[in-house]
């Protein structure tokens, strides 16, 4: 007789993606609070005109297109979770170093443009080596799946994440709401063990 075939599990009780599809949820809604928060600080209190404001939101987008390949093949050589991990650090740091700068009066509107560029570059690194994490994390026959749910999570932070970032930075001074989005980068991967493909390199 052949033997039966192994129960599959269902995607929604792996521990490990379960904290990867948590932490991913709550970094694109922290993402989207600062993605009001700062160019709100550039406008209010910054004084920034329509060209500041333009370039501020260019230093954001930037990267992408210029280091897009080579983060490819850079990521490629590195541990995906080392990755993962130290580009939401890095953004956590850099984020936090706005309310920081506000609340000593040492805010200004270049601090701005080099923190927006600087975590361009890091979501660059992140994005990618995301994109090769999730297949170490989970069986291929839950690709679909874990990406599905993934993406909703990304769906619905754009869609009530500035609502709710608005709302934030309607009770508080904006640069001290972007304290949600440092936060936010904090719980990614913290407790999850690294997959056999890291353990691997």
């Amino acid at each position: 007789m052949t033997a039966p075939a192994a129960t599959r599990q269902p995607l929604i009780r792996n521990p490990r993606f379960l904290r990867l599809w948590a932490a991913e949820t709550i970094s694109h809604f922290g993402s989207s609070i600062t993605g009001i928060a700062l160019p709100f600080v550039a406008i209010t209190l910054l004084q920034a005109g329509p060209l500041e404001v333009a370039i501020l939101n260019l230093a954001d987008f930037l990267p992408f297109l210029l280091i897009g390949l080579l983060a490819g093949a850079l990521v490629d050589r590195l541990p995906r979770r080392a990755v993962l991990v130290g580009g939401d650090l890095g953004r956590a740091l850099l984020i936090l170093t706005i309310p920081l700068a506000y609340l000593a009066g040492l805010l200004t509107l270049t601090q701005l443009i080099l923190v927006g560029f600087a975590v361009g570059v890091l979501t660059v690194f992140f994005d990618v080596a995301y994109q090769a994490y999730l297949p170490s994390l989970i069986g291929r026959e839950d690709l679909v799946e874990g990406n599905s749910k993934l993406e909703f999570s990304r769906s619905a932070a754009g869609l009530i994440g500035p609502g709710l970032g608005g709302l934030l930075v309607d009770l508080l001074r904006a640069p001290v709401a972007m304290l949600a989005d440092a936060a936010s980068f904090q719980s990614l991967h913290s407790s999850s063990p690294p997959s056999r493909t890291d353990q691997q390199r």
